[in-house]
């Protein structure tokens, strides 16, 4: 007897074959990650099939190219430091601290999360698009200061490019410089607040208050 119309006999196995897929893309991404963090960008696409102990056409089925898995990656794991980051900010309320504290945590990922770093640090070119404090969204969140007069100042698409570069600056020197300190990466970050009009107290006043207590991590890959 046919189905009645409307109604399609539910078949298991294309539940059983979507799971199947996304659990191999997760493998994929996980493996690029670490195949990355060890070798960098110039990695080859055989050390990503072993690593995910997969086919170089398995990838194929998941990923346009090596590129594109490469930049998967990337964006994956910065989005799992995001995540955690919001979970850590979730008591944060002042609106500057909500603005600074995810920089001030994620120039200190050499300490909280040195797989992180280590993966950013190989892959700085490519990472430093993905990274929050120099993302669109940073960059949505200063405009959005500004419109609500928390922030004032002119210029603000050259601003915030300047204090970019500033903290784009101090992330390398945490990242290859074993000396560096925490102290000094905010002291970077503070005098860049210049840029967006704070005076030195309130700069300093923003950049010395006590971070969150950092409980979890994102999920190691």
């Amino acid at each position: 007897m046919a189905p009645a119309r409307g109604n399609t006999p539910h078949d298991p196995t294309q539940g059983r074959k979507a799971a199947y897929f996304a659990r191999n893309r997760v493998a994929l991404l996980k493996a690029g990650q670490a195949v990355l963090a060890e070798h960098g960008p110039d990695a080859t696409i055989d050390q990503f099939a072993d690593q995910a102990q997969m086919s170089i056409s398995t990838i194929y089925k998941h990923f346009e190219n090596k590129d594109a898995l490469v930049e998967a990656a990337l964006v994956t794991a910065m989005s799992n430091w995001e995540e955690w980051m919001a979970g850590v900010m979730a008591d944060v309320t002042d609106p500057l601290e909500q603005l600074v504290t995810p920089i001030r945590l994620f120039l200190r990922m050499r300490t909280t999360h040195p797989r992180y770093a280590q993966l950013i640090s190989r892959n700085l070119v490519a990472a430093t698009s993905h990274v929050p404090a120099l993302s669109v969204g940073f960059q949505e969140h200063v405009k959005a200061l500004l419109k609500a007069g928390v922030l004032k100042f002119d210029n603000p698409e050259l601003r915030i490019r300047n204090v970019s570069a500033a903290i784009l600056s101090a992330l390398q020197v945490q990242l290859f410089d074993p000396k560096s300190k925490d102290a000094t990466a905010d002291l970077t970050v503070e005098i860049a607040l210049g840029m967006f009009g704070l005076t030195p107290a309130k700069a300093h006043k923003i950049m010395s208050a006590p971070l969150p207590k950092l409980e979890s991590t994102p999920a190691p890959f």
